[in-house]
């Protein structure tokens, strides 16, 4: 044991077998989340207090093995050799105890202080399935105690065989082992040669180690070249590929698929000795599944729940005014945005005595404040789109989601896991990419994870919109479906097919087969899912909040200075003699291919930060906002009245169908809107332009931190921001010179 007054506890199951409620139930509220060293795999751990004694349980990542597929699979193990826990708790799912003894027994062949929990045997009674508890313990040599994660029923006992394995305090070998048939012979050979290796063995069970290498494990190849403590590691390693070598000529066969085999053959022997099958009517799932799971169907049951989903998350965050509270504000994104633009910025100013019109004023309201501000506005909807998809992982119905759409995303390197966060950061518009990244850790093949973060950023999250209908409204106001459709099409295609080149080239591996249980139909605990979304929630405040902090300060720092030296110089002029303005200037040279001009280049770079700041910054570059001459102003909004009333009259007329200006842009966007469309410079074929380089460039910010975080690697970040705006570039300048060939 570590201390005599402390016991380390490790949580080890397959996925959806409920272990994250059993976690729950044991640790309470006393619980921390943080990251794996080196990986993006999520590590929980949490404690409870029993006889004076703190118990220290680690909820290990869902894992089908413990070989070294995944990060999941390799943390998992390399957490239960390297740390040693006095206990470890396998959650096994009652309903499916053949699949589920896969993992027990890789577990038992460890050698390592094991506790069966036997999980959701309400489920299983009410299929009409027995299981003869003591029988089951007879074939495994563990304990086995019965529990229903839902009703919080059957922990007080698992506590007490948890403190009475401790007791116990020993890793002493048992002579529990699986026949492997025709490999036995060389298995006995390979364990003889390791258990004369005296500080291998002090660790590490000699069967286990002599499995791993007929399996061709790189682990387990690992682990004795660098605890042999001896020079004659390559030797042993030799012998051993040589046996499977010889093994392999002989049989036809290789050992893996044996020891697979074989391992299933025992699990299936130990059901029918433990478990017995009542008749049972057809349960209501398996009607559900011919629905949910069918080719067609499916994809139709999909497509509605997402909508439904993501409609809901929305509109509880922004969408409905619902909150009853004062402010001025009626939504939760609307109480955030109330607090950081108009109760903090007076607080302030009475506490620091700013200057109006001074830098530290700018610096705290424009930079600190606003770039704060600019990130908890996102939580209300992290909060609610993880609170739903929560609901929908814990019910059992994301793993259908996932078989259902799997075959059509493997054409393009991805797999159905991938749909939901593309679906997320924006694939049926308006959603966000920050939380569709964030919500890949659901995802267990890293190289699958790693090209769905990469190929999000092209869809069309919520920041783009306001783009989208400025332009549209501009230039396409009699084609506004044809042109959303179209790009909706297009982000969708751009991302399949960027996700198919970025595996043959940056992302080059293997595409790893997906291994999915379809897990009960069940009713989510409220607490698991309400803790989910705080967690969640949480992690962005926390790790992606400074991050983005520090950027936005940058790009204030960027289109603040340098100051001019006459105080009366009007926003539109300093703003092109800033550090961004003169960015601007200077890639005008090549932007001018894709027909922007310096002032676009600064609308874009804006960009950088949140793409709904473009339209703030054309605003301000064309002079819409702060115009100091009244005549033009009054000049401006007569134009605009004209043309709102001359769409007003076609849609009258059946020409157009809805009036955008009024319904998508304020006053502010109308203006710009008529602005842009009689700007000299400005067409259609630019306007397309830059909807496609908007659409394609650059992620925000914010999904750029989250990136880098997700992946645990800076270089992940840059590629998604040099691929993803050279390929908008390249597009941009395609369209812009093709149609001026042809126009």
């Amino acid at each position: 044991m570590h201390e005599h007054h402390e016991i380390l506890v490790a949580l080890v199951g397959q996925p959806n077998s409920g272990k994250s409620t059993v976690f729950n139930h044991l640790t309470g509220l006393n619980q921390t989340t943080a990251n794996y060293p080196g990986v993006t795999v999520a590590k929980k751990s949490g404690h409870y207090h029993d006889d004076k004694r703190r118990i220290e349980v680690v909820d290990l990542p869902g894992t089908y093995s413990l070989t070294s597929y995944s990060q999941e699979e390799r943390v998992t193990r390399d957490f239960l050799l390297l740390e040693r826990p006095e206990v470890v708790v396998v959650i096994v799912d009652a309903v499916s105890l053949r699949r589920h003894l896969y993992l027990v027994f890789q577990l038992l062949e460890l050698q390592i202080p094991l506790v069966v929990c036997l999980n959701m045997m309400d489920i299983a009674e009410r299929r009409g399935i027995q299981l003869n508890l003591a029988a089951l313990e007879k074939e495994l040599g563990v304990p086995v105690v019965p529990t229903v994660g839902r009703k919080g029923e059957g922990f007080e006992q698992l506590r007490q065989q948890i403190n009475k394995v401790a007791a116990e305090n020993t890793h002493a070998p048992t002579d529990w082992k699986i026949d492997y048939g025709p490999l036995e012979g060389i298995l006995v050979e390979i364990e003889a040669s390791l258990a004369k290796k005296e500080h291998l063995v002090e660790d590490f069970s000699p069967r286990w180690l002599a499995v791993k290498l007929l399996e061709n494990d790189r682990e387990g190849r690992r682990i004795i070249q660098h605890h042999t403590h001896d020079d004659d590691w390559e030797t042993l390693l030799e012998q051993a590929a040589e046996k499977l070598r010889r093994y392999e000529t002989e049989t036809g066969d290789s050992p893996r698929k044996t020891i697979a085999h074989r391992r299933n053959e025992k699990a299936a022997a130990i059901e029918r000795i433990v478990v017995q099958r009542g008749k049972t009517p057809v349960r209501n799932s398996d009607r559900i599944d011919r629905v949910a799971c069918h080719p067609i169907g499916g994809l139709l049951c999909v497509a509605a729940v997402m909508l439904l989903t993501f409609e809901l998350a929305f509109n509880i965050a922004d969408g409905w005014d619902w909150v009853p509270w004062f402010g001025g504000w009626t939504s939760p994104v609307g109480a955030c945005e109330w607090v950081f633009s108009d109760a903090l910025p007076p607080i302030f100013d009475s506490w620091l005595r700013l200057e109006e019109g001074s830098d530290l004023k700018s610096l705290i309201d424009d930079g600190i404040v606003a770039g704060v501000g600019g990130v908890v506005v996102f939580v209300p909807v992290i909060f609610f789109i993880f609170l739903f998809l929560s609901f929908l992982e814990q019910s059992g119905y994301i793993a259908r989601v996932v078989v259902v759409l799997d075959r059509w995303m493997r054409y393009f390197g991805l797999h159905g896991q991938s749909v939901l966060p593309l679906i997320l950061g924006g694939g049926i518009v308006g959603g966000c990419a920050v939380p569709a990244v964030m919500a890949t850790r659901t995802m267990r093949e890293p190289r699958e994870r790693l090209l769905t973060i990469l190929v999000i950023p092209f869809m069309n999250c919520g920041a783009k919109i306001p783009v989208y209908a400025l332009l549209i409204s501009a230039f396409f106001f009699s084609y506004k479906s044809v042109v959303m459709t179209a790009i909706v099409f297009l982000s969708w295609s751009l991302a399949l097919l960027s996700a198919w080149v970025l595996g043959k080239t940056f992302v080059r591996g293997t595409p790893t087969p997906m291994i999915i249980e379809l897990p009960t139909y069940q009713v989510p605990q409220i607490s698991d899912v309400l803790g989910t979304a705080c967690r969640q929630s949480w992690w962005f405040v926390k790790k992606a909040g400074t991050i983005i902090l520090m950027v936005n300060v940058f790009l204030w720092v960027m289109m603040y200075y340098p100051r001019p030296a006459d105080p009366n110089t009007d926003a539109k002029t300093q703003l092109a003699n800033s550090y961004a303005g003169q960015l601007g200037h200077a890639m005008s040279p090549v932007s001018q291919y894709a027909g922007f001009g310096w002032r676009d280049n600064v609308a874009l770079i804006g960009g950088f930060a949140a793409k709904e700041v473009i339209v703030s910054s054309l605003s301000t570059i064309y002079g819409i906002e702060g115009a100091d001459e009244e005549n033009a102003e009054e000049a401006e909004e007569a134009k605009t009245e004209e043309v709102v009333e001359g769409q007003a009259a076609k849609a009258e007329e059946g020409q157009i169908a809805e009036d955008v200006d009024t319904e998508e842009l304020d006053e502010s966007g109308q203006r710009l809107a008529v602005k842009l469309r009689t700007e000299e410079g400005w067409s259609p074929l630019k306007a397309f332009a830059m909807l496609l380089f908007v659409m394609v460039y650059a992620p925000c910010f914010p999904t750029c931190a989250v990136i880098w975080k997700e992946t645990g690697a800076v270089k992940y970040m840059l590629l998604s921001v040099v691929y993803s705006t050279t390929l908008a570039f390249v597009l941009a300048v395609a369209v812009f010179q093709i149609g001026c060939l042809l126009g």
